[in-house]
């Protein structure tokens, strides 16, 4: 791993957030598309008196729950009878919290860090907003993004993020859009990009 991956200012506030909701025993969905780094970011996860519980998104919740019994060498055998059970034994734990990297949508009294596709949170929001409302979402962008953020400050952050999510992930399409989206802004005399400016052009996007 990289000693500078957690350089950027997001990531280091997104750590202390982090850390600070885990304490509390509340939960946390980190999210991002391909290539942002959410495990790598996940990894740097090491809280003091907290132990890490690492379980693959199963898309089954008896599994889910036999898994992160496992892992703290627990006996469980992945059954839908004994999920009432589990799920009692996982509110019950202490010191310790659960990483489910390629999240699925699994709630508990111990705190749970999620990671996951975009996608992950609009499934919630439809199917589970109730489990959703006690998450706080943390959106990593690919180190690439914070560094154009960082060396580009006539362009506000959130004209930037809207331009990526726009282009869905192609770095191409998102550098020449943040250059027409300057070239416009000096034509128009501003001192900088704004949002209002930068969905002119995301609107003019053809569907993907």
């Amino acid at each position: 791993m990289k000693e500078d991956f957690i350089s950027d200012k997001r990531r280091i506030s997104y750590l202390a957030a982090t850390y600070n909701r885990i304490y509390r025993g509340q939960s946390v969905l980190i999210e991002g598309d391909f290539g942002a780094g959410k495990t790598r970011f996940l990894k740097l996860l090491h809280p003091k008196k907290l132990h890490a519980v690492w379980v693959e998104s199963l898309f089954n919740i008896h599994e889910t729950l036999a898994a992160i019994l496992k892992e703290l060498n627990y006996e469980a055998t992945a059954t839908y009878r004994r999920t009432p059970q589990y799920l009692k034994m996982i509110c019950n734990l202490s010191n310790c919290f659960i990483v489910i990297d390629e999240a699925n949508d699994l709630d508990a009294g111990v705190p749970i860090i999620f990671a996951g596709l975009p996608k992950v949170r609009t499934h919630l929001s439809r199917n589970h907003p109730d489990i959703l409302s006690r998450l706080k979402t943390l959106i990593l962008y690919p180190i690439e993004v914070e560094d154009f953020i960082e060396n580009y400050k006539d362009i506000q952050q959130e004209a930037v993020e809207q331009i990526y999510m726009s282009v869905k992930g192609d770095m191409r399409k998102f550098k020449e859009l943040c250059t027409d989206c300057r070239d416009r802004a000096k034509e128009l005399n501003h001192q900088f990009v704004d949002i209002n400016l930068a969905l002119e052009f995301i609107s003019d996007l053809p569907p993907q």
